[in-house]
């Protein structure tokens, strides 16, 4: 059986000036398969992603779902054993210590298959469509532009069943 190791995180803050809901969160996680690894290395696969989004409750909350994997050790932080306490103290941690990142950054970039529902309400913000596949999967692509920051946090909002990573993306971190 395998386990989902996570390394490092990187938490990013969003203000957004003028919502009810101002702050937000993008906490992106370096993890990866314990039983997964890079043939030119042999080292442990790895990769960034982002692992939750949204104001802090609601990264509070995906932090809790997560938790749980501690608990039958298919979640393991720096590939040790810890309780879903310990985990979900660390997010909140992270949380209460985010500021402007010093390195890295998230994009607002959708990722969904094309006959999601979410997929109509991404046509319905007239962004730019890119209609493509992954895997073999049709998936529709789209990215909000920057000073559209406010609609696409509506959109999470709106689009609960959707994964952080299928809404956000991150890049320019160094692997550990």
């Amino acid at each position: 059986m395998s386990s989902r190791i996570e390394y490092q995180w990187q938490v990013f803050r969003v203000v957004l000036a003028g919502t009810a809901a101002a702050e937000r969160f993008v906490v992106a996680i370096e993890g990866g398969d314990n039983n997964c690894s890079d043939w030119s290395t042999g080292k442990r696969a790895r990769d960034w992603y982002v692992g939750m989004i949204g104001t802090e409750a609601q990264v509070l909350k995906q932090a809790v779902r997560a938790a749980g994997g501690c608990a039958g050790g298919s979640l393991q932080p720096h590939g040790e054993y810890c309780t879903p306490e310990s985990y979900i103290r660390r997010i909140r941690r992270l949380l209460e210590k985010a500021g402007t990142a010093e390195r890295g950054h998230w994009a607002p970039r959708i990722r969904i298959p094309v006959d999601h529902p979410a997929a109509e309400l991404a046509r319905s913000l007239e962004l730019t469509i890119e209609e493509g596949g992954c895997y073999g999967i049709p998936e529709t692509a789209a990215t909000f532009p920057t000073e559209r920051l406010a609609k696409f946090f509506d959109f999470v909002d709106r689009c609960p069943d959707l994964r952080p990573w299928q809404v956000a993306e991150v890049y320019g971190l160094p692997n550990s």
